[in-house]
């Protein structure tokens, strides 16, 4: 099993590590230094998901070495401004946008926790980044790589489950294998499940009855008795990427383009978009760009 990495890890934190200073509430007075301690155990309190605290305090970690020792009430949308300006001659947008989104997180946490009296980041925004649309895999080769795939039952019930729901890699590696039910094996259902302030996008999705016979196999060849799938998220995509290899498809087969594949799938089956984000687990705070990017994903050719 690949190990994953340490929570401060230390190509990211250089020199002092936020997790070796003592949890104190965060003031006026301090520098944002200071306060990264705080900010991460807020992160980490369930609202976000797995990677946003470190992601996040990474982040903002590297505005504090652009403060330095300025305090939080004496920092302005000029400072914010001129570290943006820095970052965005040698960063891409996406990756600017993401440090944007966390300055903005990070003030409006100081501004919840009345730390101060305006928020310097509120009028800051981050910019329109335009993604490329995914490369979608063509319904004769996803047939390659079933076929492929259905040569080891390990390979064949990972991807089964992402066509079948479109679920995130994060939500994969959490089933367990009591979520399943195949009270009715031909129409067997998985429930997603998440914990803290993320209950919200618990979900039950229904499986084709392909999935039994196939989960069987799983369980009793490779022996998983709870975690269905107890592998690094790496793993499991170094496997769908051996697949796509093995079923001779030169492009990518990954967790996130199969979760694409189901929406497309879902929309040209009939179904409607709304439905499919909700299967998904989509926020609803996403729907109006992913009705964009669906949209031109389901368009017929001109």
């Amino acid at each position: 099993m690949i190990e994953q990495g340490a929570l401060f890890d230390s190509r990211t934190y250089k020199g002092s590590k936020p997790q070796l200073f003592n949890v104190t509430a965060p003031t006026a007075d301090q520098t944002v230094f200071n306060t990264l301690p705080a900010y991460h155990a807020y992160l980490s309190s369930g609202k976000y998901s797995q990677y946003t605290p470190d992601d996040y305090t990474a982040d903002i970690k590297r505005f504090g070495q652009f403060t330095g020792s300025k305090v939080l009430k004496d920092i302005t949308k000029g400072d914010i401004r001129q570290w943006i300006g820095q970052l965005k001659q040698t960063m891409p947008p996406k990756t600017l946008n993401r440090k944007v989104s966390a300055i903005g997180n990070y003030f409006r946490w100081l501004m919840s926790e009345h730390v101060l009296q305006e928020n310097p980041a509120a009028s800051i925004r981050a910019e329109k980044v335009h993604a490329p649309l995914p490369d979608l895999l063509y319904e004769e080769e996803i047939e390659r790589l079933l076929k492929i795939s259905s040569e080891n039952p390990r390979t064949y019930l990972l991807v089964l489950l992402f066509l079948e729901t479109g679920m995130k890699k994060s939500e994969l590696a959490d089933l367990q294998v009591g979520d399943f039910d195949f009270s009715n094996k031909y129409q067997p259902e998985v429930w997603v499940k998440h914990s803290g302030k993320l209950v919200y996008r618990d979900r039950k999705l229904r499986l084709s009855g392909q999935v039994h016979e196939v989960f069987k196999d799983y369980i009793e060849q490779y022996h998983a008795t709870e975690q269905l799938f107890p592998y690094t998220q790496r793993f499991i995509s170094k496997i769908l990427a051996e697949a796509g290899r093995r079923a001779e498809i030169r492009k990518q087969v990954t967790a996130s383009i199969l979760r694409d594949m189901f929406v497309v799938r879902t929309v040209k089956n009939g179904g409607r978009l709304e439905d499919a984000f909700e299967k998904i687990g989509l926020s609803k705070t996403s729907y109006d760009d992913a009705r964009k990017k669906y949209g031109r994903l389901t368009r017929s050719a001109l």
